[in-house]
């Protein structure tokens, strides 16, 4: 019996409370955050996992790697860690079913309904591809929806959210896989490279996408057998059928697309999620409104032909059968070993010999049957429905010579326009049928037609906060690269500038600079105590501060020098004032007059009034009276200062 987590408390945080789903790696189930108070999904790794090498640590790293991923139709990966050396993931909590149940359901989606979860995919893969992420294992199992899809084929596409899940994971499995490189995946959906050569890309995650959208319209997956190995046979040799087969009002463009993503060679897929995302995009305008709405009608509204179980679904090649399967049949040894079955002789009732008058009326019959069959045959291939020409090859050729070429084989041409970052304009990106194949010569060959790059409008972003601006440059469908500055006027985390014009035409995915506000800058504080004042207000001035001079006397510092500032240290912004205090020098005071008063008396007031007195003796100074000071009486002097004194 399975051991069951249900009412434990996972890490002291995750409270779980119902299964979700069990797969071959883990088991998801419903746990509330006990910390955040937020229902979650958590993912439990099986306990026989951790025994194998370095699968907790690869399990970690991949995790990590699905973190970073940024996109509304990705399942968002919260935390992980080891519990009970048991290694788990904890994610968004999706609501709503996944695919699978919903083609179950309704056995088929609307032409609209597909191409907007196609869509979604695709911008979620396109992410994860730039992000450096493959999937490996994108299947309608692995898409969830927020909630299930009305019983109407009349769907809005705002009202649809896909989100992907498992970025990662399969990575993960197998890098500890035992069996060294052997590639794993739903067989159903796997493409031919990882089963030929046990290597997966970017395009392999498409070649599932095509596979998916072909399942989403028609009802059934295009390659399908009682086993997984005769699936993946199928995947390597057989041709892709095409949806038009089973819904001929389906547009050509649709199977077009869906012949570039399940191409055999993966050099003639789109290289990557956002390749692809710009392929769907530019063909969407070619598809008829009223045909949104269409769908393959399911008999009795009979649950679509799945993919087997995913037990029976997965396949694991080992390393030394990673080679291209043989081109025959699985079974035709079988069949060829067989000993030829004569066909059944007429039952007659008579037994005796024809006479040979009447073999010899039979020859004229059997030469005139056989020149009808023979004129009916060449009517038939050479004139009639069995006459066939081969589709030119018109690929990267002018609108012109592709008309030329085409109409010179008898075809009709029909044409539609799609934006190609690849092929010049006015010069045709594919055809359908494709180059090589034989079609009647009355038929119609639809050629899409290449306007060039598709121009996108920049907006106007300056003065928006950085994650506003950068959402709407990606919804205008422009790259987007960030520098930072200083700025006193534009607040921090705004755009201050963007380096392309807004309301400038330009090729999308175009990559648009804007420089965003760092805020005010700060600027450090400058020393100038005991510079000169000019000296002083230069360097406040140069680095970007006002000075702010004040003055006063100061009997230890010289004039004009800066006695103290304000503040003495620290970061201001820019013209923020720094107030100096500059010295006058000494306060001065005046000089009493004392000519004419005895030395003693004028020595006396002299050093009263604070100065210094310095007495010259004139004559011998027998009189001892003051004739002459210097400074005279009356100046201003600083305390201290010397005052001489000439006495008779």
């Amino acid at each position: 019996m399975e051991q069951t987590l249900i009412g434990e408390v996972v890490d002291g945080r995750y409270l779980i409370s119902a299964r979700l789903a069990r797969g071959g790696m883990a088991v998801v189930y419903r746990a509330r955050d006990k910390r955040l108070e937020r229902d979650v999904a958590i993912k439990v790794m099986h306990p026989h996992l951790a025994e194998q090498p370095n699968f907790t640590e690869r399990f970690h790293k991949e995790a990590r790697a699905a973190v970073r991923l940024s996109s509304p139709y990705v399942v968002s990966v919260y935390d992980q860690g080891v519990w009970d050396s048991q290694a788990y993931l904890t994610m968004e909590f999706i609501p709503g079913p996944d695919l699978r149940s919903e083609l179950t359901r309704l056995g088929s989606f609307s032409l609209g309904t597909a191409l907007t979860i196609t869509e979604q995919a695709l911008a979620a893969l396109a992410a994860a591809h730039s992000a450096g992420l493959i999937h490996r294992d994108v299947k309608p199992e692995n898409i969830m929806l927020a909630e299930p899809l009305p019983e109407s084929s009349v769907l809005e596409p705002p009202d649809i959210l896909a989100k992907v899940t498992d970025f990662g994971l399969a990575r993960a499995v197998n890098a500890s896989s035992t069996t060294g490189s052997a590639p794993m995946g739903t067989v159903a959906y796997i493409a031919p490279e990882i089963i030929t050569e046990g290597r997966a890309d970017a395009r392999s995650d498409l070649y599932a996408v095509g596979i998916m959208l072909y399942e989403f319209l028609t009802g059934s997956v295009p390659f399908g057998a009682d086993t997984p190995i005769r699936t993946a046979y199928m995947h390597v040799n057989n041709s892709m059928p095409r949806a038009t087969d089973q819904a001929p009002w389906l547009p050509p463009a649709i199977d077009s697309f869906i012949g570039s993503l399940t191409a055999k060679d993966p050099e003639d897929r789109p290289q990557d999620g956002k390749a692809a995302l710009a392929q769907l995009r530019s063909l969407l305008p070619v598809v008829a409104p009223e045909d949104l709405i269409r769908r393959v009608p399911v008999i009795g509204n009979a649950p679509a032909p799945t993919p087997s179980s995913p037990a029976r679904d997965t396949v694991a090649l080992p390393a030394s059968h990673t080679e291209a399967l043989p081109t025959a049949h699985p079974d035709a040894a079988a069949e060829e070993s067989q000993p030829p079955t004569s066909a059944p002789s007429p039952t007659r009732t008579d037994t005796a010999p024809i006479p040979l008058r009447k073999r010899r009326l039979w020859i004229p019959l059997l030469v005139l049957f056989a020149l009808a069959i023979a004129g009916a045959a060449a009517w038939y291939f050479l004139v009639g429905p069995g006459l066939r020409a081969t589709v030119p090859d018109v690929v990267g050729e002018t609108t012109a010579s592709a008309y030329d070429a085409l109409e010179a084989q008898g075809f009709t041409v029909d044409e539609s326009a799609q934006y190609s970052d690849d092929v010049p304009a006015d010069h045709v990106i594919s055809s359908h049928p494709d180059a090589g194949s034989r079609a009647h010569p009355d038929s119609t060959v639809t050629i899409a037609i290449s306007q060039g790059i598709e121009q996108v409008r920049v907006p106007d972003l300056a003065g928006q906060e950085r994650e506003d601006a950068t959402a709407a440059a990606n919804e205008n469908r422009l790259e987007v690269e960030i520098t930072e500055a200083f700025s006193e006027e534009v607040a921090e985390g705004a755009v201050i500038s963007q380096d392309i014009e807004a309301g400038t035409m330009v090729d999308h995915s175009s990559t648009i600079t804007l420089t965003v506000s760092k805020g005010r800058e700060p600027i450090e504080v400058p020393q100038i105590t005991g510079q000169s004042r000019d000296d002083a207000v230069s360097a406040i001035e140069d680095a970007g501060l006002d000075a702010n001079v004040e003055e006063e006397f100061s009997d230890s510092v010289a004039e004009g020098t800066v006695i103290s500032q304000s503040p003495s240290d620290g970061t201001l912004y820019r013209n923020d004032p720094v107030t100096i205090t500059v010295s006058k020098g000494p306060e001065l005071i005046e000089v009493p007059d004392v000519t004419f008063a005895s030395k003693d008396d004028a020595i006396s007031t002299l050093e009263d009034a604070g100065f210094t007195v310095h007495v010259e003796e004139l004559y011998g100074g027998i009189l001892g009276i003051v004739r002459f000071q210097d400074p005279e009486g009356g100046a201003m002097a600083a305390p201290g200062s010397e005052i001489t004194i000439s006495v008779m």
